[in-house]
């Protein structure tokens, strides 16, 4: 086990841990040994295979060669699917995965709103149902650690003997396969993938959206840089919008940063690795969020505005732009304000280009998607799998043919049907019989739009769009370079990760207090200088160090 790992842990109770094991039932106990043990498990799961069973496709007609093998499987519960279902698998898809597969699965889904928790509970337990489906990333050390703590098990023999579907999708696209190891190399998770070429629609979801028609009577054109969002904002407060902009918290910094060419979090610029809050460009951010602040022109309440807030204020006419997302945000708020006032269509509630320093460029910077982001979630196979065969190749089918129309499409016949050689969506998913909305009946047939192991389909994002301002938003999306600025799928080095977690857990603190006390103007930008010094003394510079590292040696992986 790795030096210092223990007593990182977060401390569980007694009960705490009890509840844990108690909801894993059914999972092998046993002590972790590091790398020995994850590959003493996987030979003796492996070591009964048949060679029929070596020899099989994922995904042929009928072939079931674990049928009647029972896994537990630990996943996140998306709130589409708990609109509905209070389990992933009481779900249509899982139902239907079940049936083709023959394999039993049962999902276990941590409490929402304590999954980091009761995932560190798990660990700390010791107890690992078959298969996690978890942000390996975000594990102390990264996944390489995951693997030498015991937890998972590197998945070297698993992609190059058991998974033929995945092991196709690596062959085919080498970009991909670098995402999918650990800093040393070993394969370690079978992931959600947003499409396999970059760009493409899948890495879009959400954008800058206002009231058109306002801007029409105001005789103003669509806005794209700082200057022109700053004109227009004013003409909406002076037109009568109580609050002109609105977002959510989380968003309100990395909206407008593009404007000013920052980003704040790490980037790569031509292979050097960057961290915007130490830029002078994030000054200048911070004093425009400022003065819209005090001018009135961005939600005061802006560091607990969430996704309802949004929508109360933008569908009531309180504020005339919001940065949301193309589908709970732009198609609901369209069709909300359509059904109270019919002279509103889309044509009325548009999008535009992510925001840019210089106009008619695209945006350096944007909320756009990594095929495989770094904060993305990924199946990993326990070091506990009781089946690591069965495992390996029912993940693998969600990556066949059969499989992945499966996770995007649902079941033909019933939720799509093939037309021109595409699938295409019924009216079970586009005009629910029983009044689901769309997102949430795609979260009962699919797992596409919520996460998985399977690729997106841009069918999928194309159909879920379905309104003409929807797809125009998805064009204009992708008027960005973001995709050249992408810090890849990786960690630093296991020997760093401790320092660098201290860093940047202090860092990440810091900036969040002080940016949010400028931009309400609490504190003066005479602090800024001071506000600097803290995020260098506390070891940023150090941590960019720790990250071109492990950017190097991904890029020479």
């Amino acid at each position: 086990m790795r030096k210092g790992f223990a007593a990182k842990r977060v401390a569980a109770t007694a009960m705490a841990v009890a509840m844990t094991t108690m909801s894993l039932a059914g999972c092998s106990s046993g002590n972790k040994e590091g790398t020995t043990k994850a590959e003493e498990t996987t030979q003796a799961a492996s070591g009964e295979t048949t060679a029929a069973a070596a020899e099989t496709t994922a995904g042929e007609e009928n072939d079931k060669p674990y049928a009647g093998t029972k896994l537990t499987w630990w996943t996140k519960l998306n709130a589409n699917v708990s609109a509905t279902y209070p389990n992933l698998g009481d779900t249509p898809w899982a139902k239907y995965v079940q049936e083709r597969t023959g394999i039993e699965i049962e999902f276990i889904h941590p409490t929402v709103g304590s999954e980091a928790e009761e995932f560190s509970i798990m660990v700390a337990s010791g107890e690992y149902p078959d298969i996690i489906e978890y942000t390996w990333t975000a594990y102390s050390g990264g996944p390489g650690a995951a693997i030498s703590d015991g937890v998972i098990i590197d998945l070297n023999d698993v992609v190059a003997n058991k998974a033929p579907n995945f092991a196709k999708l690596l062959a085919d696209h080498p970009n991909i396969d670098k995402m999918v190891k650990t800093s040393n190399g070993d394969y370690y998770c079978f992931p959600f993938l947003r499409g396999t070429e970059s760009p493409n629609l899948t890495q879009f979801s959400g954008g800058l959206i206002l009231r058109k028609d306002v801007l029409d009577e105001l005789g103003l054109e669509m806005p794209e840089t700082i200057g022109e969002w700053d004109t227009v904002l004013r003409a909406f407060k002076d037109y009568g919008f109580e609050v002109p902009f609105v977002t959510r918290n989380e968003w309100m910094k990395d909206v407008w940063s593009p404007g000013f060419d920052n980003w704040g979090d790490f980037y790569v610029d031509n292979g050097t690795v960057k961290h915007g809050l130490i830029e002078d460009s994030r000054k200048d951010l911070i004093e425009q969020l400022r003065t819209w602040y005090a001018d009135g022109l961005i939600d005061r309440d802006w560091l607990v505005a969430d996704k309802s807030s949004n929508q109360t204020y933008f569908t009531t006419g309180k504020s005339a732009a919001v940065n949301a997302p193309f589908g709970q945000g732009l198609g609901q708020y369209t069709q909300i304000m359509h059904d109270a006032d019919p002279e509103i269509t889309q044509e009325d509630i548009r999008c535009t280009v992510p925001v840019t320093s210089k106009k008619g460029q695209n945006a350096k910077f944007s909320k756009m998607n990594n095929l495989f982001d770094k904060s993305g979630v990924s199946c990993a196979i326990s070091t506990q799998c009781k089946n690591v065969d069965a495992a390996a190749w029912l993940v693998d089918w969600m990556y066949s043919e059969e499989g992945n129309l499966c996770c995007n499409f649902g079941i033909e016949g019933e939720t799509y049907e093939m037309k021109d050689g595409k699938p295409v969506y019924t009216d079970v998913i586009m005009n629910n019989p029983d009044g689901l909305s769309v997102a949430n009946a795609l979260a009962a047939y699919t797992r596409a739009s919520t996460s998985g192991t399977c690729v997106q389909d841009e069918g999928y994002i194309e159909q879920y769009y379905e309104q003409d301002n929807q797809k125009e938003a998805l064009e204009l999306s992708m008027k960005t370079d973001m995709g050249e600025h992408f810090f890849p799928p990786t960690g630093v080095a296991e020997e760093d990760a401790e320092r660098y977690a201290d860093i940047m857990s202090n860092v990440k603190t810091l900036a969040d207090e002080m940016e949010a006390q400028f931009i309400s103007g609490t504190i003066s930008m005479d602090e800024w200088d001071g506000y600097q010094k803290q995020l260098h003394d506390f070891g940023i510079d150090d941590a960019i160090v720790m990250m071109q590292k492990a950017y190097d040696n991904y890029m020479a992986n």
